[in-house]
């Protein structure tokens, strides 16, 4: 019996032995059921043998394990007073694989003692903490009660709960109420912690001996993120974290700065305050530096890795946090949280409050930009202007142009940037603001709301002053500009204007547009502030804004791009210095991570140097040819004397200049060289925009021709450059005029063409080839001339480079300046004699009197003034005569001279005003025959050139259609009254010989003036065209000059064949002056006349001789006297005859072909 027994309970403890073991995440019964481990002691029978519930049984003091995805809770109740102080731990421990590998904890209620903020204490009734297996115990605590519930994932795989009870007088008074759930989770489902497989997040290496600081390496390749404790649940309480950032690989030529921001809400969940602000809120706000008091967790940002470095910004709760930036490679952000707090979630929202996650990235500048302060403790810029003669000039490069933005990197509190500007002696500064932002991260306070609208709204009244102010000087002057607020804005204003047409003589002129908001500026978070000087008390502040008040912006200009060009900025869009320094200072009193203020700027430092000395009489000297403006401003006119050699240049003025405002260019550079010197002129290069042949630039605004609007070729009558046209500069369609022209001045007064260059291919920009040019004159003159200028042109698109030296040459003593009644003039080449040497080159100028014209006569036929390349030459030379008119000279003929006194190829040319008629009359020289090269010779009163081509041109209204004589036709337009009675100055012709080869050739001239026939043929005319409806002052004028003629009045020296009254001086003076001979013809001056004249002595040598021969002569001379007597008053009754009635005996005209200048092509002067 006792061995089965035996055998039975072999057989029974066999089967339990052999029987299915719980789970570690599972609780035994005894009845050999599993249970989970929740269940035990919760109060329910979940065994069937109540061993899960046995008597006395706690949750405290135990582990507890899970399965992944499954949910478990727990729940304490409060403590009996007499068991107090009481303690529990609970203990839950992830075990890996399928039990997870974090825990999960869940506070669905919360209610343990009391908090009490204000207390060194907090938790004076009992708390609750979290402890991790393998990480320092903080001693954080809390307690009181919470509303919602709160989440709490571990960092490692063991987490303890524990809760103490103290004992308390309101103990008995104070609820408990403790229950949470816990969850065990994978590491691969934490996705928001670590990231998912594919795009894991960088949450740096773990400091050790810390709790949670950690440190960052090259955020620049990883997903950095800063996140708190225990991300994304409830962070411990009393811990300190130290979140390093540190940029180590830095590209060659580059700065690093950190930056850590976050724009969503959910991700910077940080505690505020006791009771948590609702999430109902009309606007996000943030709690900062003062807001963060003890019971506050914060966050602190330091410009470097150590705390010792400066403050960027205190940051402790708010809906985002906007962007904070280090100014170096290293960041070190400091996270503290108080010692107790209750485990916060607010009221209504959808998840409990998670911590925070803040983005991490780096930002590289140029290491030798201004986007970064270089100094931890001070902001300081220079920006320094490389040498005016650098290449930087052509390049634009930082050195003299460049753009500023505001320092890229977070500003600590009370911290000012200086930007310092400092130029070359005559280098002006120049900046215009492209963009500027200012923005109040801060919400004002509503006591302050409306002070802040009453400041804007006085501000933009200011603003508005200022500008109409600005309006007003520039449009009638600020001479009775009030010293108020407006006024110095416009002054300062004024002050930029009057520097831009003439920047070597601006002065400094007080004045500022920031009077308005310097008067509050005590009150500023950002101030900005320039001075034309380095910002020195004496220095004059130009500007100074506050917060929201902008600077002059030039806004515009960003919207520019590769195929849409901007208008240039104003002076009211921009400031401009007086001098070599500027001064800005951008002040913030809070950081710029709180108010951030950006901007960007654009500088350049404008060259002012023109070399030589101002030459104000530039303003009243007229254009070359009526190619580009009449006046040319002072500060483009420039002399040089006393100056053995130098170098010159185009202005480098941006403001002369399209790119500038200007538009148009026109300026003067004179070379006055010593006696017995000559200047030699040397051009190394030059450019006139566009980049092809013509100065036409680029097409744009101002209608810039394009390329083969103008190219530069050889004369073919000199030889020397010549800018050929396919239009007039005057043309209504003609393209705008690039041009660079030499003149010589031989005269104060007078200007001889000499060199114009028009297109690039003229000269290389390397200097490769250029031109050499020796005067023959002491003065000599460079006109730079550009006409409707691009936006988009400068100093780098229009341009020319030139050298000078003074040489020795002999003066010429020969008076080539002509004034009197007549004379002749013999041209050789090469010079007749080695006085004529010094003289050759020189033009000869012919001028008459008042009221009196120029008659010249010359041997040979005309040429075209610009024949076609294709054209072969019709002269049997290479030498020419040049003949000029107006003053400046204007090219009005040209002749291939023939032999003197060759009647068949004389030429004769009359000034402008000799056929001037209220409407439009023919008139001119030509020749009587043909000759080499001449043509047909022309009827009175037509230009026939070589070929033998008629053209009549109209003097004083328009161009006569056709015709002979003086009549030819009424021109379109009227006033030429005006012109004949006030010509502006005497008549003048600018004779020119040119000489190529060895040869000869002359000139004569006459002063003449109107015959009575001649002016009542005028006359007549004027009642003709009066009778036609003419408009025109001369009409009237005419008549009366008519009419005050003495009936029998006539001029008694008169060339018939020209039909125009020449001196007594020259009648019968042994010279032929008229063309005919016809004043020193026998029957005007008798044998006798000419005997005396040509010997005045020879009668009283005569009677000297003998008393015999002196009775004999005198018989002879006294009958010579008697017929000379008779013949002469037979002359004066035949003339009183024909006066009288104007029979056929009448001398004719003899037929010429006369030439005619177009008085609406040039100008006179005195």
């Amino acid at each position: 019996m006792a061995g089965l027994l035996a055998s039975l309970l072999v057989v029974v403890a066999a089967l339990a032995l052999g029987g299915p073991a719980c789970r570690i995440s599972e609780f035994p019964c005894r009845n050999a059921r599993c249970v989970r481990l929740d269940r035990y002691c919760d109060g329910v029978d979940d065994c069937g043998d109540k061993s899960d519930e046995p008597r006395f049984c706690t949750v405290c003091n135990r582990t507890y394990y899970g399965d992944v995805g499954k949910t478990y809770e727990l729940e304490l109740h409060k403590a009996k007073e007499e068991r107090l102080p009481y303690l529990c731990h609970l203990t839950f421990t992830a075990n890996g694989l399928s039990h997870g590998e974090l825990v999960q904890l869940i506070f669905d209620a919360f209610n343990v003692g009391r908090y009490e903020a204000s207390a060194l204490d907090g938790c004076p009734d009992g708390y609750m903490q979290l402890s991790e297996l393998g990480r320092p115990f903080t001693g954080g605590s809390w307690c009181g009660g919470s509303t919602g519930y709160a989440v709490y994932y571990s960092e490692t795989a063991t987490v303890t709960v524990s809760v103490k009870l103290f004992p308390s007088p309101v103990f008995t008074d104070t609820p408990f109420e403790f229950r949470l759930r816990y969850k065990f989770v994978g590491r691969d489902e934490a996705v928001v912690r670590f990231g998912s497989v594919g795009a894991p997040l960088e949450r740096g290496e773990v400091v050790p001996g810390t709790y949670c600081s950690r440190n960052f390496y090259e955020c620049y390749r990883k997903r950095c993120r800063l996140q708190s404790p225990n991300y994304p649940g409830m962070y411990p309480r009393n811990v300190t974290c130290y979140l390093t950032l540190r940029q180590k690989t830095v590209p060659n030529c580059k700065h690093a700065m950190i930056s850590v921001r976050q724009d969503s809400a959910h991700k910077v969940q940080i505690k505020r305050a006791v009771a948590v602000a609702s999430l109902n809120k009309t606007g996000r706000a943030l709690r900062t530096w003062g807001e963060c008091t003890g019971e506050r967790d914060h966050l602190i940002f330091y410009d470097g890795a150590s705390t010792d470095d400066p403050v960027l910004v205190k940051f402790c709760g708010g809906d985002w946090l906007p962007r904070v930036v280090s100014r170096g490679p290293e960041m070190l952000v400091a996270f503290h949280s108080s010692p107790f707090s209750v485990p916060l979630h607010a009221e209504g929202a959808p998840s409990p409050l998670r911590g925070f996650e803040l983005d991490v990235d780096v930002l590289f500048s140029d290491s030798d930009s201004f986007d970064f302060s270089r100094d931890s403790r001070r902001c300081e810029f220079w920006v320094n202007a490389s040498s005016p003669d650098s290449e930087d000039v052509w390049t634009r490069s930082r050195g003299r142009a460049g753009h500023l933005l505001s320092p890229r990197h977070t500003l600590a509190p009370n911290s000012t940037c200086v930007y310092r500007f400092r130029g070359h002696p005559r280098d002006r500064i120049w900046i215009y603001f492209v963009a500027y932002s200012h923005q109040s991260l801060l919400l004002p306070p509503a006591s302050t709301a409306a002070s802040a609208a009453a400041a804007a709204a006085a501000a933009a009244a200011a603003a508005a002053a200022a500008a109409a102010a600005a309006a007003a000087a520039a449009a009638g002057g600020a001479d009775n500009a009030t010293l108020s607020a407006a006024a110095a804005a416009a002054a300062a204003a004024e002050l930029a204007g009057a520097l831009r047409p003439g920047l070597d003589d601006a002065s400094p002129t007080q004045g500022g547009e920031g009077a308005a908001a310097g008067a509050g500026a005590a009150g500023c978070a950002t101030r900005l502030r320039i001075w034309d000087g380095g910002g020195g008390e004496a220095d004059v502040l130009l500007a100074d804004h506050c917060d929201g008040d902008p600077p002059r912006l030039c806004d515009h200009t960003s919207l520019g791009n590769a195929t849409r060009m901007t208008r240039p900025c104003s002076p009211q869009e921009s400031y401009l210095s007086s001098g070599s320094t500027l001064t800005l200072a951008h002040s913030t009193v809070e950081g710029t991570a709180l108010h951030p203020a950006a901007f960007r700027l654009r500088y350049e430092f404008v060259d002012t140097r023109l070399g030589g000395e101002a030459w104000p009489a530039g303003r009243r000297v007229g254009a070359s040819g009526g190619a580009g403006p009449d006046d040319h401003p002072p500060s483009c006119s420039r002399v040089f004397r006393r100056v053995r050699a130098g170098e010159f240049w185009s202005p480098r003025n941006v403001f002369l200049y399209g790119r500038g405002g200007a538009h148009n260019l026109s300026c003067v550079f004179r070379l006055e060289a010593a006696a017995d010197e000559r200047v030699r002129l040397t051009l190394h290069n030059a450019s006139f925009g566009g980049g092809g042949a013509g100065g036409g630039g680029e097409g744009g605004a101002g209608g810039a021709g394009g390329a083969g609007a103008c190219v530069t070729e050889a004369d073919a009558h000199t030889g020397r450059p010549r800018c050929a046209r396919a239009f007039p500069p005057d043309a209504p369609d003609a393209p705008r005029v690039a041009e660079l022209r030499i003149y010589e001045v031989p005269w104060r007064d007078v200007r001889v063409p000499r060199v114009c260059l028009c297109d690039n291919s003229t000269l290389s920009s390397t200097g490769a080839r250029h031109l050499v040019f020796k005067s023959t004159t002491r003065v000599l003159e460079l006109h730079f001339v550009v006409s409707r200028l691009n936006i988009t042109e400068d100093f780098t698109d229009l341009y020319f480079f030139a050298s000078f030296e003074m040489v020795r040459s002999a003066e010429c003593t020969r008076k080539q300046r002509l004034r009197g009644s007549g004379g002749e003039v013999q041209f050789s080449h090469p010079p007749a004699t080695r006085a004529d040497a010094p003289c050759d080159g020189l033009p000869w100028l012919v001028e008459a009197h008042e009221n009196r014209s120029l008659f010249l006569l010359t041997w040979g036929t005309f040429l075209p003034l610009q024949p076609s390349p294709d054209e072969p030459a019709r002269c049997h030379t290479r030498n020419r005569v040049l003949i000029y008119s107006g003053k400046p000279a204007r090219l009005l003929r040209v002749v291939c001279p023939a032999s003197q006194n060759a009647r068949q190829f004389a030429v004769h040319v009359f000034s402008e005003e000799w056929f001037a008629s209220s409407g439009g009359a023919g008139g001119g020289g030509g020749g009587a025959g043909g000759g080499p090269g001449g043509g047909a010779g022309g009827a009175s009163g037509s230009l026939s050139d070589a070929a033998g081509a008629a053209a009549s041109v109209g003097v004083g209204g328009g161009a006569g259609a056709g015709g002979g004589g003086a009549g030819g036709g009424a021109g379109s337009g009227g006033g030429g009254g005006t012109v004949l009675l006030q010509p502006p100055r005497p008549p003048s012709f600018l004779v020119e010989w040119v000489g190529r080869e060895a040869g000869v050739a002359s000139f004569n001239w006459l002063e003449i003036s109107r015959s009575r026939s001649s002016l009542l043929q005028q006359l007549q005319l004027d009642v003709v065209v009066e009778a036609a409806g003419a408009a025109g002052a001369g009409n009237a004028s005419g008549m009366g000059l008519g009419l005050g003629l003495p009936a029998d009045w006539e001029c008694p020296h008169r060339c018939p064949e020209l039909n125009a009254c020449i001196s007594s001086e020259l009648w019968c003076d042994g010279h032929a002056n008229c063309p005919s001979g016809f004043d020193e013809d026998e029957a005007q001056c008798g044998a006798g006349r000419r005997l005396l004249a040509f010997l005045p002595g020879g009668l009283f040598t005569v009677l000297g001789a003998g008393a015999a021969l002196a009775a004999a002569c005198c018989l002879l001379l006294c009958v010579a006297l008697g017929r000379a007597v008779r013949r002469r008053r037979r002359r004066r009754r035949l003339g009183k005859k024909k006066r009288g009635g104007g029979g056929a005996g009448e001398p004719r005209r003899v037929p010429t072909e006369e030439l005619l200048l177009d008085p609406s092509g040039s100008t006179t002067s005195s």
